[in-house]
């Protein structure tokens, strides 16, 4: 049963690193929070600085190259996210994954607009960006 459970967080572990583009560099914030470790079902959106969605960890990762893409992408996700959720659960709210949008430092606020448009559009609430923290001390 151990050996099992530590298989389990293995693997879930990897899948979050593997949606971790390590190209895109954050931007800096000072009031940057942590992701939440019980957030359980969320889908992470890698932003480079051309405006491609990377949806893999490196350079060769499958790029959405245009809003149509990233739109059909977000259809896509949302069926998967009702398809596992109770119809009861949906009803309530439950079952949505939360989109956590990295976006590389270069890219333009319309190109992350885009990517958050689609997914408002596909049916999603809970957008986050995710941002490097500073200590505003050491400036």
């Amino acid at each position: 049963m151990v050996l099992q459970l530590i298989m389990f967080f293995m693997l879930v572990s990897n899948f979050a690193m593997e949606q971790i583009n390590e190209t895109i560099r954050l931007p800096s914030a000072i009031a940057a929070k942590s992701l939440d470790k019980t957030v359980d079902n969320y889908l992470i959106l890698n932003i480079a600085a051309n405006g491609n969605v990377l949806l893999g960890r490196d350079d060769k990762a499958e790029a959405l190259i245009n809003k149509i893409q990233v739109a059909n992408y977000m259809k896509t996700q949302m069926n998967l996210d009702k398809a596992r959720t109770k119809p009861q659960d949906w009803e309530e709210g439950k079952g949505r994954s939360i989109i956590i949008i990295r976006a590389h430092k270069d890219c333009s606020f319309k190109m992350v607009y885009d990517v958050m448009q689609a997914a408002r559009q596909a049916g999603y609430s809970n957008l986050q960006l995710r941002t490097l923290k500073v200590d505003p001390s050491q400036n």
